[in-house]
């Protein structure tokens, strides 16, 4: 590893562009937790108006008109409250400004480790001024304000400069190829979890709709639950799917990372070497968070890194 400059230089530079991938960072999962918090709010808000509805009808044939008139009304207006939900606060659009924090902090992190390794166009008496350009280009493209970040954040898992290639393997290759190991075991749970819930709310929204159907004598109405658990099922296999992918996606990614870490302990390990593992593992990263951003928003929303393309990409 190779970056001409002095180790005072390399570490302001790195300085800075750590500081913007930590915000980003932070941005991302706040963004992100947000998000999730409003969905969850969702799924409730839907499964207690899919159950509310055909419920009414027992009340009803119980001697409890007005109860399940009142009912009726609640279910309404939650079903009206939920499309609002859905379409205001989680619609198409509603998850690009983590999803963009989070590929530009993941861009602004391999440009870091790019530009402590030397590789092109970071290996010339310039390379500060091209990095901190870059990092300059992807902040201001991402569209997303950043949150502020205090000294001890600033400075978290940052990387030495100058850094050698053992530091490289051990802060870098290591690090992602235990992160993707885990994401991959941990989304197969999630997947499975998935799964049983909504075995669940479908079992429980077609008993309760029969149920109610049966006492009120009224069999049309089983089309209720009959559309809930259609609708469940249907949100449950996209979800599902989702989670397949990043499961395949994150277990990929491992291999390579563990093929790459091969080529390297039997390499030579001269600077051509140590150049070629810088190369290889931050265009492994690159093209897995390229297909996850395409997963996650059926779309490209960060322009690739332009000029040195021909290198790994942010």
């Amino acid at each position: 590893m190779a970056n001409p400059e002095s180790p005072a230089v390399q570490l302001e530079t790195l300085k800075s562009i750590w500081e913007q991938y930590r915000a980003q960072a932070k941005t991302s999962r706040r963004l992100k937790a947000e998000q999730g918090r409003w969905q969850r709010i969702l799924l409730v808000g839907t499964v207690v108006a899919l159950l509310a509805t055909p419920f009414s009808k027992t009340l009803e044939a119980n001697g409890l008109a007005g109860a399940a008139k009142v009912l009726v009304i609640i279910a309404t207006l939650i079903f009206a409250l939920l499309a609002w939900l859905n379409k205001e606060v989680l619609g198409d659009d509603s998850q690009q400004p983590w999803v963009r924090a989070r590929q530009t902090g993941e861009g602004l992190k391999s440009l870091a480790f790019r530009f402590l390794g030397g590789i092109p166009p970071y290996d010339g008496a310039s390379s500060p001024r091209i990095a901190l350009e870059r990092a300059a280009e992807l902040v201001t493209k991402t569209g997303v304000a950043a949150d502020r970040v205090d000294e001890k954040e600033r400075a978290e898992k940052i990387p030495p400069a100058p850094m050698s290639p053992a530091e490289y393997v051990e802060r870098r290759l290591d690090d992602q190829l235990a992160y993707y190991e885990r994401e991959a075991e941990r989304e197969r749970k999630i997947e499975g979890r998935i799964t049983s819930i909504g075995r669940l709310i479908s079992l429980g929204v077609a008993v309760f709709g029969a149920l109610g159907a049966f006492i009120a004598q009224e069999w049309r109405e089983i089309w209720v639950p009959a559309l809930g658990v259609a609708s469940t099922m249907v949100t449950t296999q996209m979800t599902r799917a989702r989670h397949r992918f990043l499961v395949e996606s994150y277990s990929t990614t491992a291999v390579k990372l563990r093929f790459a870490r091969a080529a390297w302990n039997i390499s030579p390990k001269t600077q051509d070497d140590a150049d070629k593992l810088v190369a290889t593992v931050e265009s492994i990263l690159v093209d897995e968070n390229a297909g996850w951003v395409q997963q996650m928003l059926l779309k490209p929303v960060v322009p690739d890194s332009g000029p040195d393309r021909t290198n790994p990409r942010p």
